[in-house]
């Protein structure tokens, strides 16, 4: 369900220009200042816990939810405590 890659909006030093899933359990962390973060990543029912250098990041409430983009194209979106992420799953 979360493997592949999610679009941030990369605003602010701190805001994640995009997130990647692999298949084997990993986390990357692409900033927008180009600073790339990796390792495990947790995930339970509701909260997340990426285990990256600089010590964990946790998020306590996380969702996926699909929308329909109009034209043919339809998305997932991403959200973590508030925070969206978006990638394209059909169209174009």
């Amino acid at each position: 369900m979360l493997v592949g890659e999610w679009d941030g909006d990369a605003k602010g030093s701190a805001q994640l220009d995009r997130i990647v899933f692999t298949a084997d359990g990993n986390v990357v962390l692409r900033y927008n200042n180009r600073r790339v973060l990796t390792g495990p990543a947790v995930v339970g029912n509701s909260s997340m816990i990426f285990y990256v250098p600089g010590g964990p990041i946790t998020y306590s409430q996380w969702s996926v939810s699909e929308f329909d983009g109009g034209y043919g194209y339809t998305f997932e979106n991403l959200v973590l405590d508030g925070v969206s992420y978006v990638r394209q799953t059909g169209g174009g």
